[in-house]
């Protein structure tokens, strides 16, 4: 599985801060307009990413209140995780995510009335988990790639203190 998440889903609103980028999507025929963001901007491989929803009245800009939704996050036509039945109480859901691969992930929501289940709009969004550069991992991405490239320098090191402890003999006969 290369996407891990957590169980921790907060409500609440977009940032409204110049640096985030909001996606949107809008169902003139149900009047039902979705925001959609994450944090950080650039996500990490191995960091927690929030994925932060409003979902909004299309014509007065109040939020909708008693929804649900359910989120697919797919790559490549294959599905990582799904989210089902998740209560939208409010109108603005965040839930956290993590990574395991970098690549262009594609979120796809289909948010319903919690009343009467019925379908209002089935919305699809993009994240870009970029290519990680050099010295940008977590503690735990670092000591699960430090740990395997010492045992081999170690195990390196071991052979040539053998072969070299060897040819002194050698030498020495």
């Amino acid at each position: 599985m290369l996407l891990c998440l957590s169980t921790d889903i907060s409500y609440a609103h977009i940032p409204q801060d110049n640096t985030i980028v909001v996606q949107e999507w809008r169902n003139t025929q149900n009047n039902v307009k979705i925001q959609f963001s994450y944090i950080p901007k650039k996500p990490l491989v191995y960091t927690d990413t929030d994925l932060i929803y409003s979902i909004q009245d299309l014509t007065n800009g109040s939020h909708i209140k008693d929804l649900i939704a359910s989120i697919t996050i797919t790559k490549n036509d294959k599905i990582f995780f799904k989210f089902n039945n998740v209560d939208i109480p409010n109108g603005d859901l965040s839930l956290k995510v993590r990574f395991l691969e970098d690549g262009n992930y594609q979120i796809i929501s289909q948010i319903s009335s919690m009343d009467n289940n019925i379908a209002l709009a089935l919305a699809s969004f993009d994240i870009l988990v970029p290519l990680q550069p050099f010295g940008k991992f977590d503690v735990d991405s670092l000591i699960s790639s430090l740990i395997p490239a010492g045992s081999v320098a170690i195990g390196l090191s071991a052979i040539v203190i053998v072969l070299i402890l060897i040819l002194k003999r050698r030498i020495n006969r």
